[in-house]
């Protein structure tokens, strides 16, 4: 029974409403900046992505540095459905919205009931005392509000993307890092009980990232009730299964596992479909999984990648009905679609320009683009950005050093010289790497 909760029926009339109100009260947040700013859900700009980016990065820029990294995924039992209306209408009231905005809210909360039905046989109805509707508009909403603060007074990093958070420590040593992760999650969780809100010690996780090979002996991580976390050397953060090395290697691994189901439907079904149906079904089902975050993963072994490549080029088969043995620029020529290392680099060009632009988190602009202007260079006509010093190799996949470094290479063929629309650096690109 760990996992049983209501499922709401919601009418399509309240849905549009939930829209309407869902908008005036993102407008609310952003006007009175009531977010905080590592809380990247259900906001204009933030993504799963640029929240993983700024994680990795951070973790990335803390080894480099010969520092370690703690790391604690928290997981909570049934989030959603434990909302107290009470505690969160307290929070509305307290981030400034009228009277008459609360009352509202506090119908569209209340008098919501709910029954369970088994083998045909109906259950009584029970009204719902706590919970925001499932699979409504303005549930996520008002969850990211109830929980905005739940990190006041945990002195370490944090971020949010509506009910999954990570919290993260860094010190000098290993030994150091995890306890100060462990006050830090102490904190956390009794901010969690004034809330209302329950701890899955089963499901919460914490990783350890570290060149230190004096790892023995170290702290464990436990709750306020004694209970252990468990250890892991991969979590799956955001739908990127992060490993303790940061190599990506397993998140490819699994990618590819993926895929590969996805060509057996496509093959088993091939007299389904024509030409157009082809290539419409393997771009919403196969390049759409692929594109997920690949601006993180691009930094894997080239020969787990070229694993990637070649279930791509059975997709491609697939598409164009090609033999086995065509060559796979054939296949990009047959298809119409560029190599998958082109896309990577596509995508990553298109967000790092999103950064130049402002159209990213305020935690992505920090990294060498808008505030530090003062630094830029210009030559040779060009826009370019100073590059931060790294003390190795991997301390480069930082977004910090990587996206101005690769600005700067960009550059030499560019030239850009001043700030152009997003959709024409998009085709700029287009036209330069094809």
């Amino acid at each position: 029974m760990d996992n049983y909760r209501p499922i709401s029926k919601l009418s399509v009339l309240a849905k549009i409403f939930e829209s309407l109100v869902s908008d005036q009260l993102k407008d609310f947040l952003i006007v009175n900046n009531i977010l905080i700013p590592f809380q990247s859900g259900f906001r204009k700009g933030y993504s799963t992505i640029t929240a993983a980016t700024k994680v990795v990065d951070d973790i990335v820029s803390a080894i480099d540095c010969k520092e370690s990294c703690a790391a604690l995924f928290i997981h909570l039992s049934k989030a959603f459905d434990t909302v107290d209306h009470a505690i969160l209408l307290k929070r509305l009231s307290k981030i400034g919205m009228s009277d008459n905005a609360i009352e509202r809210f506090k119908n569209y909360l209340s008098s919501r009931y709910q029954c369970v039905t088994c083998e045909g046989i109906k259950s009584g109805e029970a009204e719902l005392m706590v919970g925001v509707p499932q699979g409504s508009i303005l549930g996520p909403l008002l969850f990211t509000i109830y929980i905005n603060d739940i990190c006041t007074n945990v002195d370490v990093a944090a971020h949010l993307y509506a009910d999954d958070t990570i919290i993260y420590s860094t010190a000098r040593s290993p030994y150091e890092a995890l306890n100060k992760l462990q006050d830090a999650f102490t904190v956390l969780q009794k901010n969690l009980l004034k809330l209302k809100l329950v701890l899955n010690s089963k499901k919460t996780k914490f990783m350890l990232f570290t060149h230190s090979r004096n790892v023995q002996d170290l702290p464990q991580i436990i709750t306020l009730y004694n209970q252990k976390i468990e250890r892991v050397s991969c979590y799956n953060y955001l739908g990127f299964l992060l490993d303790e090395k940061l190599t990506f290697n397993p998140h490819v691994d699994k990618l590819v596992k993926k895929l590969r189901v996805k060509l057996r439907f496509y093959y088993g079904n091939k007299a389904c479909f024509n030409l157009k149906a082809r290539k419409e079904l393997v771009a919403a089902t196969f390049l759409s999984v692929v594109d997920y975050g690949d601006i993180l993963y691009m930094h894997a072994a080239k020969s787990v990648l070229r694993s990637l490549d070649s279930v791509y080029h059975s997709a491609l088969r697939f598409v164009t009905k090609a033999e086995y043995f065509t060559h796979h620029c054939s296949l990009y020529s047959l298809s119409g679609w560029p190599p998958l290392s082109i896309r990577r680099q596509h995508h990553w060009l298109i967000f790092i320009y999103k950064a130049v632009l402002g159209l990213l988190p305020s935690y992505i602009l920090v990294f060498s683009f808008v505030e530090n202007n003062r630094y830029n260079l210009r030559s040779n006509n060009s826009i370019l950005f100073t590059t931060p010093a790294v003390k190795s190799e991997f301390g480069k996949i930082a977004f910090r050093y990587n996206a101005p470094s690769t600005w700067n290479a960009l550059q030499k063929q560019l030239k850009i010289s001043t700030i152009i629309p997003l959709n024409d650096f998009k085709l700029y690109v287009a036209e330069t790497f094809s």
